[in-house]
């Protein structure tokens, strides 16, 4: 696995930069939502209480930034055919 760095391409040394981002605004989007929704119970945006909005905005956000993670490592991160090779398609046909 260590030789694999060392061919890694400048998209993806720059993919790798942008999915660490994601990932870290990704975690501060559910602990921001948490807290949001616990320490904002009191107050009210269009007879909504701010916890609720938080629930409202933070879930598709979140769901949406791990989303762009998903497609960006799809996109981004080549699959070398030794990997390919050694991935089981049809595992109950290598049983028997």
């Amino acid at each position: 696995m260590a030789e694999r760095f060392h061919d890694v391409s400048d998209e993806e040394e720059i993919w790798l930069t942008i999915r660490s981002v994601l990932t870290v605004t990704r975690v501060l989007v559910l602990v921001g939502t948490i807290l949001v929704s616990e320490l904002f119970e009191d107050y009210y945006i269009l007879d909504l209480t701010v916890a609720i909005w938080s629930l409202i905005v933070g879930i598709p956000l979140f769901f949406f930034i791990s989303v762009l993670i998903l497609w960006g490592n799809k996109a981004f991160i080549p699959v070398t055919t030794k990997e390919q090779v050694t991935t089981i398609l049809r595992p109950i046909l290598e049983r028997t």
